[in-house]
């Protein structure tokens, strides 16, 4: 299936994009660069990366930006946010492999085992459920090199209810006051604006994400991403960050793998 082309001006809307997701998610891009510095990879070295619900890219530009050597592999179900990325560097095209694939699909995973020095991923796994997150972890364990290293800032909710409660009350508020501010789309408001700014002759404008949703919108409790962790066979599983329901985490594949 030939990919899909961005009929706009894909810097244009990206920039909205990036708008919108920071009022979402605060702290973004230092979340962003606390996992790739963390990770410790040589920035001399051609390493490989996997990104996981890579969107329009945001993550994946950034990990070239710090590894200037690495090969990304950058998964997404939504064709539109991967032209949006493609297009946004068609310098990188033997940098960056674009690949539209639902991350609950196992079949797509196979090609690439023990193939990634390092898995980052960034507010995408909390839309799956816990007994689709824990196949993923499982499949993140394979796919790493021995010694390799997962990364992911996302939702983590706490385990204590009361506690998520009040984080979501916090955030709420931070995001309102973020779009009040800076006047950026909303998440439905930034796809009804490319909707129909989309060129008739470009055809409908797919979306590849509408059936993808079955998580929560705080994502799966911090109990339940360190047993699905541990169980995949991870060790050194660590929370480096942590604020109102949001976390930055690493798990580490041992470097003699026992499974």
């Amino acid at each position: 299936m030939e990919a899909l082309t961005f009929p706009l001006d894909a810097r244009a809307w990206f920039q909205r994009w990036e708008a919108m997701q920071t009022c979402y998610v605060p702290q973004r891009v230092y979340r962003f660069d606390l996992m790739l510095y963390l990770a410790g990879l040589d920035p001399d070295r051609a390493v490989h990366i996997l990104d996981l619900g890579c969107g329009a890219g945001s993550l994946t530009w950034r990990a070239l930006h710090i590894y200037p050597q690495a090969h990304v592999v950058a998964v997404d179900t939504d064709p539109v946010l991967l032209a949006m990325a493609r297009a946004l560097r068609p310098d990188a095209t033997d940098r960056v492999t674009f690949v539209q694939a639902d991350l609950r699909d196992g079949t797509w995973w196979t090609p690439y085992d023990e193939a990634f020095d390092m898995v980052i991923s960034a507010t995408a796994l909390h839309w799956l459920h816990a007994a689709h997150l824990t196949q993923v972890y499982g499949r993140i364990y394979d796919v790493l090199r021995p010694g390799g290293i997962f990364l992911n800032s996302d939702h983590v909710a706490s385990d204590e209810p009361r506690w998520q409660e009040a984080y979501r009350r916090l955030l709420e508020r931070q995001q309102a006051a973020a779009f009040r501010a800076t006047g950026a789309d909303t998440w439905d408001g930034f796809w009804q604006a490319l909707a129909a700014a989309w060129p008739v002759e470009a055809g409908e404008m797919p979306r590849g994400a509408d059936d993808v949703w079955e998580g929560s919108d705080d994502g799966e409790t911090e109990s339940t991403h360190l047993a699905a962790l541990a169980a995949a066979g991870f060790h050194r599983i660590t929370m480096h960050w942590r604020n109102l329901g949001d976390a930055v985490l690493s798990a580490e594949k041992p470097a003699r793998s026992s499974r």
